[in-house]
């Protein structure tokens, strides 16, 4: 996808009008789509659910309870990289996401490990059945990559742009653009656009987030000192690390067919500390 190729995409769907506000507005995104079925033929591919591809020695991630987390995705940065056209991702290496349970739709358990070398990596099932696998178990399909361009989504546009009609006309091209398993960067799906404060909220102040955004600059400027620009430069460089959409055919189902989002900031991720991320579900 590129601008010009967005360009047409608006015009396409009836949205030159505001042609210039979706051209600014729009951040790129490497969307994830499904795959082939997992045959496990290949190691350390980008893959969704089923069984990781893990080094030696790795120990597989554990609750607070001692259950086995749930394997969700790992993505062959190889692979990735080239689609990040703002350079943010490792070049190299695998990147693991497990999760928790998932009870609770804010500051959910889970694990995101960067392991640097694929040497030696061998397709590994858990030890035991996991948190979120008791009913029934997930099925793996290989993932593959695409840089796209996203236009802010129902969360995120200014209404004060759009007619109701460019709005119904917007989601048709977001839905359009963003079709898949999911995305890295970009928009996360939401009916409030406030997940960086969310992310932000925990991951520099320690506290949870009450759904009030103006609470939260508060605590956050409390724990910056009274630096209002240091807030905001929290808040801005959260972006979204991956998220993943409900699908029946791996057998993710988030709550009301939501996804689950994994946000962290960038300097974080250009300084590879992934112990620096928080994930929260939506749902309708």
């Amino acid at each position: 996808m590129t601008i010009e190729q967005y360009k047409e995409l608006i015009h396409e769907f009836e949205l030159s009008e505001v042609s210039d506000y979706l051209l600014s507005a729009a951040r790129p995104i490497i969307n994830l789509t499904l795959a082939e079925k997992e045959d496990y033929q290949l190691i350390g591919n980008s893959r969704v659910a089923g069984e990781p591809d893990l080094p030696p020695g790795f120990e597989w991630p554990l609750t607070n309870d001692g259950e086995q987390m749930s394997f969700i995705a790992q993505l062959d940065l190889e692979s990735v990289y080239p689609h990040d056209t703002q350079q943010l991702l490792p070049s190299t290496g695998i990147l693991y996401f497990f999760m928790g349970d998932m009870q609770q739709a804010r500051n959910i358990a889970h694990k995101v490990i960067y392991v640097a070398d694929k040497t030696g990596l061998q397709r590994t099932a858990p030890p035991r059945t996991t948190v979120q696998e008791k009913e029934e178990r997930y099925t793996g399909y290989r993932l593959s990559a695409a840089a796209s361009i996203m236009p802010p989504n129902y969360a995120y546009v200014d209404y004060d742009q759009l007619s109701e009609d460019e709005m119904d006309a917007l989601d048709d091209l977001c839905m359009h653009l963003t079709e898949g398993a999911g995305r890295i960067g970009g928009y996360a799906d939401g009916q409030h656009g406030d997940h960086n404060i969310e992310a932000a909220m925990y991951l520099e102040a320690g506290k949870p987030y009450d759904y009030f955004p103006r609470n939260a600059r508060a605590t956050l400027l409390q724990h910056f000192n009274g630096n209002q620009q240091a807030v905001e430069e929290a808040i801005d460089d959260m972006m979204l690390l991956l998220q993943i959409d409900s699908d029946m055919k791996v057998g993710f189902c988030w709550w009301d067919a939501g996804c689950i989002q994994f946000m962290m900031p960038k300097k974080a991720l250009r300084a590879r500390a992934f112990d620096r991320t928080y994930l929260t579900l939506y749902s309708s």
